[in-house]
């Protein structure tokens, strides 16, 4: 059966791009690159020139990447492909990741198929702790994971008011409310990191502190909640979105303008307002 892998790019290191690119090319029959408004896609162009089988969306602005999700997920409809993987810009695949993969794509009932994720700061023993090869899994990150796209037209696709975050959350809740499944082998693992992340204590506690920009936690807030409303958990989500605050007030740094977006976070999902700010 045919694979074909996604890229979404906004602004890629171009190094980092094309070792991703030497990655995928050789484990699937194409590659299709969605460009989000990024200012030096000529460079990308330069870069891929001596490939053949790398096809192109070039987007002139930014339309999240929930919206270049489904772009790339209905090209590969339209050309017959059964299974995408999707990647990040930033992600290197394992060189197994197909082969892996590919023992799942006759399984009707599953949804997406993910790998082991390493965080490049804190290493494996930041994941979920692993009982067997394959295990079925609440939810799971887009990068590197191989969706079933029938799974993903008879949901609706990723949702696009979104904008970012916590996009691949909720395509993997409403495949589950669909009665798929989400599966995680253990045989492969992608190398991924989370902005530039540290690890802090408080009360005897472990916490994951992110060093975001302020736009993103705006769409944190707002998606988590948003994701919460969808979902049937909105209050569990506030009390998440409570707690990031708080780890923010605490543990990093441009204070004031990160509480000022947040704010605006909150007052978005009162008021109902999404998709791109």
């Amino acid at each position: 059966m045919k694979i074909i892998a996604s890229i979404v790019l906004y602004n890629p290191d171009i190094e980092r791009l094309s070792l991703n690119i030497k990655a995928i090319l050789p484990q699937v029959s194409e590659l299709i690159i969605v460009n989000n408004g990024s200012k030096n896609f000529g460079e990308v162009i330069d870069m891929t020139k001596e490939y053949t089988d790398i096809s192109f969306i070039d987007n002139e602005e930014n339309l999240g990447i929930a919206t270049a999700l489904n772009q790339a997920a209905v090209f590969a409809q339209k050309n017959d492909y059964n299974w995408i993987i999707t990647l990040d810009q930033d992600s290197v695949a394992p060189e197994n990741l197909v082969s892996v993969y590919s023992s799942f794509v006759n399984e009707k009932k599953i949804g997406i198929v993910c790998c082991k994720i390493i965080d490049r700061n804190f290493g494996e023993r930041q994941m979920q702790k692993m009982k067997h090869e394959v295990e079925e899994v609440p939810m799971c990150i887009t990068s590197a994971s191989m969706m079933n796209l029938e799974a993903w037209k008879s949901i609706g696709g990723f949702p696009d008011d979104f904008f970012i975050d916590s996009v691949d959350f909720d395509i993997c809740l409403s495949m589950r409310e669909c009665g798929y499944k989400i599966i995680r082998t253990n045989d492969t693992a992608l190398l991924h990191e989370v902005g530039h992340s540290e690890l802090r204590y408080l009360f005897g506690k472990e916490y994951q502190i992110y060093h975001h920009s302020p736009l993103r936690y705006y769409y944190m807030i707002r998606n988590g909640i948003y994701l919460g409303k969808r979902h049937h958990f909105v209050m569990r989500a506030v009390y998440r979105s409570l707690r990031l605050f708080m780890l923010v007030m605490l543990f990093e740094n441009n204070k004031i303008t990160k509480a000022k977006m947040i704010g605006l976070g909150y007052w978005h999902t009162l008021i109902g307002r999404y998709g791109k700010l």
